[in-house]
């Protein structure tokens, strides 16, 4: 009798004999083989279940972290008066960019962008713009108009954005 290479399963030709026990033991070792290749797949997917549920929690987990109510940011705008003029966020910034520059359908020009823009963590342009523990504070332009950006004209409506 022949034998198959890979799990020695019974090939027979015709002039063989079929035995009883080499029936049962060909059933025997598929039904082994059938048992631990099901093992195998439910082990599987018990893995993959609790992967699952793994991600699923870090995923709930960032959406609790990051939500509309509890982003790194907060944006905002504010009318210069010429003076100096506080803005309240409720928290110290580390970063805040600030732009001054027209409303408009045309292109705003360099004076615009380079005179009433400013980005600052702090360390940068303190004599235009103070950090505070509850938002920062923008500063007059000073004598002779010399302190650029001017983040604070009167009448001129800035946007902000601050990040945490």
């Amino acid at each position: 009798m022949n034998y198959t290479k890979n799990y020695r399963l019974p090939q027979w030709v015709k002039e063989d004999r079929i035995m009883m026990d080499d029936f049962n033991a060909m059933n025997t070792s598929i039904e082994s083989g059938m048992t631990k290749t099901a093992a195998t797949a439910n082990a599987a997917r018990a893995d993959a279940s609790e992967a699952k549920q793994t991600a699923d929690a870090a995923q709930q987990t960032a959406g609790n972290a990051y939500c509309p109510d509890n982003k790194p940011y907060t944006t905002g705008t504010y009318t210069g008066n010429g003076g100096s003029k506080d803005i309240h966020l409720g928290f110290r910034p580390s970063f805040v960019i600030i732009s001054g520059m027209k409303e408009t359908f045309n292109t705003n020009n360099l004076v615009d962008i380079d005179r009433f823009t400013g980005i600052s963590s702090g360390g940068t342009i303190r004599t235009r713009v103070k950090f505070s523990d509850t938002g920062f504070t923008v500063l007059p332009r000073g004598e002779g108009n010399h302190y650029l950006p001017d983040l604070n004209e009167e009448g001129r409506v800035y946007d902000y954005i601050a990040f945490k």
